[in-house]
């Protein structure tokens, strides 16, 4: 064993371990801040513009889905109509026709809603995207080195630390609305 003590004594370090108190002075301090999200999302102006826009769109796409339900019920009325007067093989064929005129129509109606859906989730990323862009800005320029959101604080014993109103406020500014691309 002696000849192993000497590999052992060459192994260790020559200068002792700092103190952990020193080595938590060498690190860099974290400076937290908290950001409710949520109250962002729902009071922030640019939300207000989306909101009303899918409001707008979908009493428009209600309003074109009632009436082509109204004209395929007009169809199939005349084609019932026509059950009596029509043979067997006519009949057959208005009925195939009609059938694929509500399939078509459904296929129209779902594709619309995925359009819409597309639109507001893209012009959704666009205000988180901004929001982020805010906080990191806001976070910065008050020496923030974290911010978490306020959905995830159990308790918190100075409120300095929420940016949120700040946030918001710059927010509005930098982004009062957001224009909804809806394809025609």
């Amino acid at each position: 064993m002696a000849a192993g003590q000497p590999a052992l004594a060459a192994a260790q370090p020559k200068t002792p371990p700092k103190p952990v108190a020193e080595a938590a002075q060498s690190k860099p301090v974290t400076t937290i801040a908290v950001v409710d999200v949520q109250f962002l999302l729902e009071k922030c102006s640019a939300m207000q513009s989306v909101k009303q826009q899918d409001s707008v769109q979908t009493q428009k796409f209600q309003a074109e889905l009632s009436q082509q339900e109204q004209l395929l019920r007009q169809a199939e009325k005349e084609l019932a109509s026509q059950r009596t007067v029509l043979g067997q093989e006519a009949f057959d064929a208005k009925r195939k026709d009609f059938e694929q005129q509500v399939a078509d129509m459904q296929r129209r109606m779902q594709e619309r809603r995925r359009q819409l859906d597309n639109a507001f989730s893209e012009a959704s990323a666009k205000l988180r995207d901004s929001m982020v862009r805010v906080v990191g800005e806001v976070a910065r320029e008050n020496g923030f080195t974290l911010v978490i959101p306020r959905s995830n604080i159990i308790y918190m014993a100075d409120d300095a630390l929420d940016i949120t109103n700040t946030v918001l406020l710059r927010l509005n500014a930098t982004l009062p609305q957001i224009t909804v691309n809806i394809p025609n």
